[in-house]
């Protein structure tokens, strides 16, 4: 006999910000799923075919009752600048993240 095993934490995510202009193009997004939340911010720069992305990993065991609504209504109350202050509330409240980096050409 087999056990259906539920999933509590499936894979959610949420736009935060996109769009695109002559020279870039971004997407900023909060997800989350039974092990972590993240937050990636995409950017695309055009004329060097050039994509670029920052991204901050919080594991669900260090965040107590935050959820990703919270991040999420935090984030979009925000302007600018959103990775710098959400490490910023992170590191205020004694939460631990990861954070990286990483970017790609297109050379075709």
């Amino acid at each position: 006999m087999y056990q259906l095993k539920l999933d509590l934490y499936p894979y959610r995510s949420k736009t935060i910000s996109k769009g695109e202009n002559q020279i870039i193009s971004w997407h900023d997004n909060i997800s989350e799923d039974k092990d972590k939340i993240c937050y990636h911010e995409n950017v695309y720069v055009k004329n060097q075919r050039m994509d670029l992305e920052d991204w901050l990993h919080i594991k669900r065991q260090n965040l107590g009752k935050l959820t990703l609504e919270y991040f999420y209504s935090l984030l979009k109350k925000r302007k600018e600048d959103r990775f710098s202050f959400l490490k910023e509330f992170l590191t205020e409240n004694k939460i631990v993240y990861e954070t990286g980096s990483w970017e790609s050409l297109d050379l075709n």
